[in-house]
């Protein structure tokens, strides 16, 4: 256990000396930070919408929106950029120190899990306590107790999930070079598929069939209920029930069918969570290859 303890902080510390590979690994946040304040804010406010509510309200929605997307991106990005250090290792040598040392292969295959868990963790929980204490200070409207900790319990949940899809992802990678083109454009192209850069109702009907294939859509979703459904709620006193299914349909905080299945969150979770423990299984067995070679 404690050269898994060791072997973690190594790999965190190299992370976080590694100032370009910080960068990248926030590069598809300062994308999405950038297109929405240039083209998307005003995409989910309808002019019914502006007219109904006040300049904070609206300010809050489609805050919580974006938040609810850079989250699930950045447990994405983070993790990817941060598990760079397996292929600096095994291009740059690295590794044989440790063969030649009685470390077992599974602990240092383990460590490279941890420290992105970790880093990936801290660094979404930390982005997203501080935005939520933003929008509270902008908009004078603030998350409850229970919201922000059930973001926070989220977000864990899918670092875990998503560290695991994107270290199997990191076994078929070969070369620096390589990794560098895939984290720039990672992201950004989740973020398109996910229905997290554009509202998901307003692309092609088979371009929405693939989009509910992807888990980090449902994140996604989820994540924004959380955040939005108590503001809806206090809106269906004053509107009618046609109309709040058409905002919940704007703001993508209605469940998705997986081609025309209605399957609760939790199972489409629990079905994830399984796909991802056997991901993670697969890629320590690639990656023993790999340090056999």
């Amino acid at each position: 256990m404690n050269d898994i303890l060791v072997l973690t902080k190594r790999n965190i510390k190299i992370y976080l000396r590694d100032k370009a590979a910080v960068f990248f690994s926030f590069l598809s946040i300062i994308i999405l930070l950038a297109l929405y304040f240039l083209f998307l804010k005003n995409a989910y406010i309808t002019d019914e919408l502006a007219d109904l509510l006040a300049k904070n309200e609206i300010e809050f929605i489609t805050n919580s929106l974006m938040i609810s997307g850079v989250l699930v991106i950045n447990t994405l990005t983070l993790s990817l950029g941060n598990l760079g250090n397996i292929i600096n290792d095994f291009s740059r040598r690295k590794l044989d120190g440790f063969l030649i040392a009685p470390i077992k292969r599974y602990k240092i295959i383990v460590s490279y899990y941890l420290s992105s868990l970790f880093i990936t963790a801290t660094l979404t929980l930390f982005m997203w306590f501080l935005s939520a204490i933003l929008i509270g200070i902008q908009t004078s409207i603030w998350y409850s107790f229970n919201q922000v900790m059930m973001v926070s319990l989220y977000v864990i949940l899918f670092t875990f999930i998503s560290t695991a899809f994107m270290i199997f992802l990191t076994t078929f990678i070969n070369s620096v070079n390589t990794f560098g083109a895939i984290t720039g454009v990672f992201g950004t192209i989740i973020g398109f598929i996910s229905g997290i850069y554009m509202p998901i109702y307003v692309l092609p009907k088979f371009i929405q069939n693939i989009t509910s294939l992807v888990p980090f859509t449902h994140m996604t979703i989820v994540l924004r209920r959380q955040l939005l459904d108590p503001k809806l709620a206090s809106l269906e006193t004053t509107l009618p029930q046609e109309l709040i299914a058409i905002y919940k349909e704007i703001f993508g905080i209605q469940p998705m069918k997986i081609f025309n299945l209605n399957l609760h969150f939790w199972w489409i979770l629990l079905i994830t969570s399984v796909i991802a423990v056997l991901l993670l299984i697969w890629a320590t067995f690639r990656l023993a290859v790999k340090i056999k070679k």
